[in-house]
């Protein structure tokens, strides 16, 4: 698996080229990303068993944005089944990652537990109760030092399992026989070789996000989400080059654990 590490200026160009992918078909962008959306709210709206389906369903979904985001980059005629083709692709490795992702949270919230003990379970009782802000902020500094590295400790896994996933079910969909623990590492050892222009590329999305958030009746999140998925997808393409491109990019660094 060839994974290459980029500058700083990258997290700019993958803001930008996801913006220049939505304008080759900007109707079908946005519908099909609101269809998606509206998907995955109808799937967290079932009984009991929603949160879990979805997050199944998930690797899924963002597999089948990726296809639509190859289709506009090669300019194909953007169709509705390319938004379903992780149904129809690698499914049970798709399938697998989601298994993967709820183990991930599921571990990563018992150590916090195990961390916390009974002063952090007394705060999230505090969170749930608490209508007052500043009932909720004398709760968490009387929680001690023991709870803050907790929920220290709980973010950091959770932020290491979110990098583990984002490229994880678009390298199982464009890449066959790769497995998908062997995706998760290689998205994880991507996102972190190049947490540079991560970082530029999460500060400038934050800023586009701040500003869309003035839009009136939440108008921005229509521009919001497609431009979420097509610059990850940008993003993707630039770390993980597709192998009948590595002759023309030049030299790459190679993972050979990957």
């Amino acid at each position: 698996m060839e994974i290459k590490k980029l500058n700083a200026a990258r997290g700019w160009t993958w803001v930008k080229q996801g913006y220049q992918l939505i304008m080759l078909s900007p109707l079908m962008a946005i519908i099909l990303a609101l269809i998606g959306a509206t998907v995955m709210f109808l799937t967290l709206r079932i009984p009991v068993l929603g949160p879990i389906f979805a997050i199944v369903l998930m690797p899924m979904m963002v597999a089948g944005y990726a296809r639509v985001c190859r289709a506009l980059e090669e300019e194909e005629e953007v169709e509705l089944t390319h938004l379903f083709a992780g149904f129809r692709k690698h499914a049970a490795q798709l399938v697998a990652l989601g298994g993967f992702l709820m183990l991930g949270v599921l571990a990563a919230s018992m150590v916090m537990v195990f961390l916390g003990g009974e002063p952090l379970r007394t705060l999230l009782d505090n969170v749930n109760a608490a209508s007052d802000p500043q009932m909720l902020l004398d709760s968490m500094w009387a929680a001690g030092a023991g709870v803050a590295f907790s929920l220290a400790v709980g973010f950091t896994l959770m932020c290491l399992l979110m990098l583990a996933f984002q490229y994880a079910p678009m390298l199982v969909f464009f890449n066959d026989g790769i497995s998908p623990f062997a995706a998760l590492r290689a998205s994880l050892t991507g996102s972190l070789r190049n947490l540079i222009p991560y970082t530029v590329y999460n500060v400038i999305m934050q800023v586009i996000a701040l500003v869309l958030s003035m839009l009136p009746y939440s108008i921005g999140l229509i521009v919001l989400l497609p431009l979420g998925l097509t610059s990850l997808y940008v993003s993707y393409r630039n770390i993980f080059p597709f192998a009948h491109e590595l002759a023309a990019i030049g030299p790459v660094t190679h993972d050979p654990e990957v």
